[in-house]
């Protein structure tokens, strides 16, 4: 089987699972609260009629909590995942916490997902850009991002690099089994490049480490969490 196809089927099957046993901000999960960083950055923008666009927006991590913050703004965010079960459960989500009129959900691949030209204050690829089948692909996403963004508008991106899988059983070490496993310098010297004339806000990585159920065994899925932020 193609790398990439094994990738992805792995990927597809362990977070439809994940969504049909966990809900939305469950204590103990890695959907427990969104990402800080991505909701301390609406503090760096005029919210009034913001517009945001969230990539791999999965059941709502982001996207409920970002849509309760822009809310009495006027402000409206436009959600795209890969799985139609994630966008279903994200649509019922965002009637559970009373967001749902700011929302606008599509199930796509975001290779294929045309972003127009000038629209976003605000773009987020939370766990994103990692499941993309190419550098290629990887470059031709954060560009159309960045051709997206409005002036003074944001670009946030947060992705797995340099993955590994630790089977907790044997202890054996494996790469890990995604879509794009990018070295991180790499990663940042790409970022670098497509960002050139973007002010850089924020650049960091620290290591993580997950417990997971996956590929019916139970692993320890390590990495360098990446963290790139800049403005237009």
């Amino acid at each position: 089987m193609n790398r990439f196809i094994q990738a992805r089927t792995e990927e597809v099957k362990y977070h439809e699972d994940f969504y049909a046993h966990h809900i939305l901000f469950e204590p103990g999960s890695w959907l427990s609260k969104p990402v800080k960083i991505v909701l301390d950055m609406l503090d760096e923008l005029d919210l009034d009629h913001i517009h945001v666009l969230d990539l791999g927006c999965g059941v709502g991590r982001n996207s409920i909590p970002i849509a309760q913050r822009i809310k009495p703004h006027n402000g409206r965010i436009t959600c795209v995942d890969l799985l139609p079960m994630a966008v279903n459960q994200l649509v019922t989500n965002s009637r559970k916490y009373d967001v749902h009129e700011l929302i606008v959900s599509e199930a796509a691949d975001v290779e294929a997902y045309d972003i127009p030209d000038n629209s976003y204050e605000y773009i987020v690829a939370c766990s994103c850009l990692e499941h993309v089948s190419s550098v290629e692909a990887f470059r031709m996403v954060v560009s159309r991002m960045i051709e997206g963004t409005k002036n003074q508008g944001i670009n946030a991106i947060l992705m797995s690099t340099e993955n590994l899988d630790v089977d907790i059983e044997t202890g054996k070490v494996s790469n890990g089994i995604i879509e794009l496993n990018m070295k991180t310098a790499d990663t940042f010297s790409l970022l670098h490049e497509l960002y050139r004339d973007w002010d850089i806000l924020v650049e960091k990585s620290v290591s993580q480490s997950i417990h997971e159920r996956k590929y019916e065994k139970e692993i320890d899925f390590r990495s360098n969490w990446l963290t790139f932020l800049a403005r237009k």
